[in-house]
Protein backbone atom coordinates (compact mmCIF):
# COMPACT_ATOMS: atom_id res chain seq x y z
CA UNK A 1 0.00 0.00 0.00
CA UNK A 2 1.63 3.30 -1.07
CA UNK A 3 1.98 6.17 1.33
CA UNK A 4 0.45 9.57 0.73
CA UNK A 5 3.33 11.91 1.42
CA UNK A 6 2.58 15.45 2.50
CA UNK A 7 5.45 17.88 2.02
CA UNK A 8 5.26 21.17 3.88
CA UNK A 9 7.49 24.14 3.04
CA UNK A 10 8.59 25.88 6.25
CA UNK A 11 10.06 29.06 4.76
CA UNK A 12 9.17 32.70 4.31
CA UNK A 13 7.77 32.12 0.82
CA UNK A 14 4.01 31.53 0.34
CA UNK A 15 3.21 28.01 1.46
CA UNK A 16 3.33 25.44 -1.34
CA UNK A 17 2.09 21.96 -0.64
CA UNK A 18 2.80 18.87 -2.71
CA UNK A 19 0.72 15.70 -2.56
CA UNK A 20 1.99 12.51 -4.21
CA UNK A 21 1.74 8.76 -3.79
CA UNK A 22 5.21 7.43 -3.10
CA UNK A 23 6.92 4.37 -1.73
CA UNK A 24 8.05 4.50 1.91
CA UNK A 25 11.35 6.38 2.18
CA UNK A 26 13.74 7.27 4.93
CA UNK A 27 12.95 10.72 6.29
CA UNK A 28 15.46 13.23 7.65
CA UNK A 29 14.10 16.02 9.78
CA UNK A 30 10.95 16.02 11.86
CA UNK A 31 8.20 13.65 10.72
CA UNK A 32 4.77 12.77 11.99
CA UNK A 33 2.43 10.04 10.81
CA UNK A 34 -1.36 10.00 10.84
CA UNK A 35 -4.20 8.04 9.32
CA UNK A 36 -6.02 9.30 6.19
CA UNK A 37 -9.62 10.01 7.37
CA UNK A 38 -11.21 8.61 4.20
CA UNK A 39 -9.04 5.97 2.56
CA UNK A 40 -7.04 4.82 5.52
CA UNK A 41 -3.69 5.52 3.87
CA UNK A 42 -0.79 6.51 6.05
CA UNK A 43 -0.03 10.23 5.84
CA UNK A 44 3.52 11.37 6.38
CA UNK A 45 4.02 15.04 7.14
CA UNK A 46 7.57 15.99 6.34
CA UNK A 47 9.37 19.02 7.65
CA UNK A 48 12.59 18.97 5.60
CA UNK A 49 15.62 20.98 6.59
CA UNK A 50 15.34 24.64 5.62
CA UNK A 51 18.21 24.38 3.13
CA UNK A 52 16.05 22.04 0.97
CA UNK A 53 12.79 23.93 1.44
CA UNK A 54 13.73 26.69 -0.98
CA UNK A 55 13.95 24.21 -3.84
CA UNK A 56 10.42 22.87 -3.44
CA UNK A 57 8.63 25.84 -5.07
CA UNK A 58 10.92 25.48 -8.08
CA UNK A 59 10.13 21.76 -8.23
CA UNK A 60 6.39 22.46 -8.23
CA UNK A 61 6.78 25.06 -11.01
CA UNK A 62 8.91 22.66 -13.05
CA UNK A 63 6.39 19.84 -12.73
CA UNK A 64 3.51 22.18 -13.67
CA UNK A 65 5.36 23.46 -16.72
CA UNK A 66 6.23 19.95 -17.83
CA UNK A 67 2.58 18.92 -17.55
CA UNK A 68 1.45 21.91 -19.63
CA UNK A 69 4.04 21.18 -22.30
CA UNK A 70 2.73 17.64 -22.55
CA UNK A 71 -0.31 18.79 -24.62
CA UNK A 72 -0.11 17.20 -28.10
CA UNK A 73 0.95 19.44 -30.97
CA UNK A 74 -0.08 19.09 -34.63
CA UNK A 75 1.49 21.32 -37.29
CA UNK A 76 2.55 23.79 -34.63
CA UNK A 77 -0.91 23.87 -32.99
CA UNK A 78 -0.85 22.91 -29.32
CA UNK A 79 -4.13 21.17 -28.49
CA UNK A 80 -5.17 22.87 -25.29
CA UNK A 81 -7.55 25.50 -23.96
CA UNK A 82 -7.13 29.06 -25.26
CA UNK A 83 -4.57 27.98 -27.84
CA UNK A 84 -3.72 30.19 -30.81
CA UNK A 85 -3.98 28.13 -33.99
CA UNK A 86 -5.10 30.74 -36.50
CA UNK A 87 -4.79 29.52 -40.08
CA UNK A 88 -3.24 26.18 -39.04
CA UNK A 89 -3.82 23.11 -41.22
CA UNK A 90 -5.50 20.40 -39.14
CA UNK A 91 -7.37 18.75 -42.00
CA UNK A 92 -8.13 15.08 -41.35
CA UNK A 93 -6.66 15.24 -37.84
CA UNK A 94 -8.07 13.09 -35.03
CA UNK A 95 -8.90 15.59 -32.28
CA UNK A 96 -11.53 13.48 -30.52
CA UNK A 97 -12.50 14.71 -27.03
CA UNK A 98 -10.00 17.58 -27.09
CA UNK A 99 -10.55 20.70 -24.98
CA UNK A 100 -10.10 23.73 -27.21
CA UNK A 101 -12.41 26.04 -25.29
CA UNK A 102 -11.60 29.71 -25.76
CA UNK A 103 -9.17 28.97 -28.61
CA UNK A 104 -8.50 31.11 -31.68
CA UNK A 105 -8.97 28.91 -34.76
CA UNK A 106 -9.91 31.66 -37.20
CA UNK A 107 -9.18 30.62 -40.77
CA UNK A 108 -7.95 27.18 -39.67
CA UNK A 109 -8.37 24.21 -41.99
CA UNK A 110 -10.27 21.52 -40.07
CA UNK A 111 -11.83 19.87 -43.09
CA UNK A 112 -12.45 16.16 -42.50
CA UNK A 113 -11.13 16.41 -38.94
CA UNK A 114 -12.64 14.29 -36.16
CA UNK A 115 -13.77 16.69 -33.45
CA UNK A 116 -16.48 14.49 -31.98
CA UNK A 117 -17.08 15.10 -28.28
CA UNK A 118 -14.74 18.10 -28.28
CA UNK A 119 -15.21 21.16 -26.11
CA UNK A 120 -14.76 24.18 -28.39
CA UNK A 121 -17.00 26.62 -26.55
CA UNK A 122 -16.31 30.38 -26.66
CA UNK A 123 -13.87 29.81 -29.51
CA UNK A 124 -13.11 31.87 -32.60
CA UNK A 125 -13.74 29.85 -35.77
CA UNK A 126 -14.47 32.76 -38.10
CA UNK A 127 -13.83 31.76 -41.74
CA UNK A 128 -12.60 28.32 -40.62
CA UNK A 129 -12.97 25.36 -42.99
CA UNK A 130 -14.92 22.58 -41.23
CA UNK A 131 -16.33 20.90 -44.31
CA UNK A 132 -16.92 17.17 -43.76
CA UNK A 133 -15.67 17.52 -40.18
CA UNK A 134 -17.17 15.28 -37.49
CA UNK A 135 -18.48 17.52 -34.70
CA UNK A 136 -21.05 15.14 -33.27
CA UNK A 137 -21.73 15.68 -29.55
CA UNK A 138 -19.30 18.60 -29.51
CA UNK A 139 -19.81 21.61 -27.26
CA UNK A 140 -19.64 24.61 -29.58
CA UNK A 141 -21.73 27.00 -27.51
CA UNK A 142 -20.97 30.74 -27.61
CA UNK A 143 -18.45 30.23 -30.43
CA UNK A 144 -18.06 32.34 -33.56
CA UNK A 145 -18.47 30.63 -36.94
CA UNK A 146 -19.14 33.72 -39.03
CA UNK A 147 -18.42 32.86 -42.67
CA UNK A 148 -17.22 29.36 -41.73
CA UNK A 149 -17.58 26.42 -44.10
CA UNK A 150 -19.51 23.60 -42.41
CA UNK A 151 -20.83 21.99 -45.57
CA UNK A 152 -21.39 18.23 -45.22
CA UNK A 153 -20.22 18.44 -41.60
CA UNK A 154 -21.64 16.08 -38.97
CA UNK A 155 -23.11 18.09 -36.10
CA UNK A 156 -25.38 15.43 -34.70
CA UNK A 157 -26.41 16.29 -31.10
CA UNK A 158 -23.88 19.13 -31.03
CA UNK A 159 -24.47 22.13 -28.76
CA UNK A 160 -24.34 25.38 -30.74
CA UNK A 161 -26.49 27.42 -28.37
CA UNK A 162 -25.69 31.14 -28.29
CA UNK A 163 -23.19 30.64 -31.12
CA UNK A 164 -22.84 32.97 -34.11
CA UNK A 165 -23.12 31.33 -37.54
CA UNK A 166 -24.12 34.34 -39.59
CA UNK A 167 -23.26 33.73 -43.22
CA UNK A 168 -21.96 30.23 -42.45
CA UNK A 169 -22.29 27.42 -44.98
CA UNK A 170 -24.18 24.45 -43.46
CA UNK A 171 -25.38 22.96 -46.72
CA UNK A 172 -25.76 19.16 -46.80
CA UNK A 173 -24.77 18.99 -43.14
CA UNK A 174 -26.16 16.58 -40.54
CA UNK A 175 -27.80 18.67 -37.81
CA UNK A 176 -29.88 15.86 -36.34
CA UNK A 177 -30.69 16.71 -32.72
CA UNK A 178 -28.36 19.72 -32.65
CA UNK A 179 -29.09 22.62 -30.29
CA UNK A 180 -29.24 26.04 -31.98
CA UNK A 181 -31.11 27.84 -29.18
CA UNK A 182 -30.48 31.61 -29.22
CA UNK A 183 -28.07 31.09 -32.11
CA UNK A 184 -27.42 33.68 -34.82
CA UNK A 185 -28.02 31.99 -38.19
CA UNK A 186 -28.71 35.17 -40.12
CA UNK A 187 -27.97 34.63 -43.79
CA UNK A 188 -26.69 31.09 -43.15
CA UNK A 189 -26.97 28.45 -45.88
CA UNK A 190 -28.80 25.31 -44.67
CA UNK A 191 -29.66 23.96 -48.12
CA UNK A 192 -30.31 20.18 -47.99
CA UNK A 193 -29.38 20.10 -44.31
CA UNK A 194 -30.80 17.31 -42.17
CA UNK A 195 -32.14 19.21 -39.17
CA UNK A 196 -34.39 16.42 -37.89
CA UNK A 197 -35.25 16.99 -34.21
CA UNK A 198 -32.95 20.01 -34.09
CA UNK A 199 -33.76 22.87 -31.71
CA UNK A 200 -33.86 26.44 -33.04
CA UNK A 201 -35.63 28.10 -30.09
CA UNK A 202 -35.33 31.92 -30.22
CA UNK A 203 -32.82 31.70 -33.06
CA UNK A 204 -32.13 34.49 -35.54
CA UNK A 205 -32.76 32.90 -38.95
CA UNK A 206 -33.41 36.11 -40.87
CA UNK A 207 -32.52 35.59 -44.52
CA UNK A 208 -31.35 32.03 -43.94
CA UNK A 209 -31.57 29.59 -46.85
CA UNK A 210 -33.54 26.48 -45.81
CA UNK A 211 -34.16 25.13 -49.30
CA UNK A 212 -34.92 21.38 -49.10
CA UNK A 213 -33.80 21.33 -45.45
CA UNK A 214 -35.44 18.58 -43.40
CA UNK A 215 -37.05 20.09 -40.29
CA UNK A 216 -38.98 16.98 -39.24
CA UNK A 217 -39.55 17.11 -35.49
CA UNK A 218 -37.57 20.34 -35.19
CA UNK A 219 -38.54 23.18 -32.84
CA UNK A 220 -38.57 26.73 -34.21
CA UNK A 221 -40.36 28.29 -31.24
CA UNK A 222 -39.70 32.01 -31.06
CA UNK A 223 -37.26 31.96 -33.98
CA UNK A 224 -37.15 34.79 -36.52
CA UNK A 225 -37.68 33.49 -40.07
CA UNK A 226 -38.17 36.81 -41.82
CA UNK A 227 -36.99 36.69 -45.45
CA UNK A 228 -35.84 33.10 -45.00
CA UNK A 229 -35.96 30.87 -48.09
CA UNK A 230 -38.29 27.93 -47.39
CA UNK A 231 -38.52 26.39 -50.86
CA UNK A 232 -39.27 22.66 -50.64
CA UNK A 233 -38.40 22.72 -46.93
CA UNK A 234 -39.70 19.61 -45.16
CA UNK A 235 -42.08 20.34 -42.29
CA UNK A 236 -43.42 17.33 -40.40
CA UNK A 237 -44.24 17.45 -36.70
CA UNK A 238 -42.32 20.72 -36.78
CA UNK A 239 -43.07 23.25 -34.05
CA UNK A 240 -43.27 26.65 -35.72
CA UNK A 241 -42.29 30.04 -34.20
CA UNK A 242 -45.86 30.57 -32.96
CA UNK A 243 -45.87 27.08 -31.37
CA UNK A 244 -48.24 25.65 -33.99
CA UNK A 245 -47.42 22.20 -35.42
CA UNK A 246 -46.66 22.04 -39.13
CA UNK A 247 -47.34 18.65 -40.75
CA UNK A 248 -47.53 19.90 -44.32
CA UNK A 249 -44.73 17.61 -45.53
CA UNK A 250 -45.69 14.45 -43.63
CA UNK A 251 -46.31 11.44 -45.91
CA UNK A 252 -49.92 11.10 -44.78
CA UNK A 253 -50.63 14.67 -45.89
CA UNK A 254 -50.20 13.81 -49.57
Amino acid sequence: MPLLSYLSVPCNLPAIQVLAFTKPVAVSGAATAARHPIRGHSIMKLNPPAKYSLFLPLLVIFISASTADAAPTINGCQLKRKTDCRGVNLSGANLTNSNLAGSDLAGANLSGANLSGDRISEANLIDANLSRANLSNANLSVSYFTGANLSMAILKNADLSNASLSGANLSDSDLNGANFSLTNLQGANLTNANATNAVFIMSNMVGANLTRANLTGASLVGSDLRNATLQDTIFCKTTMPNKSINNSSCPDQH
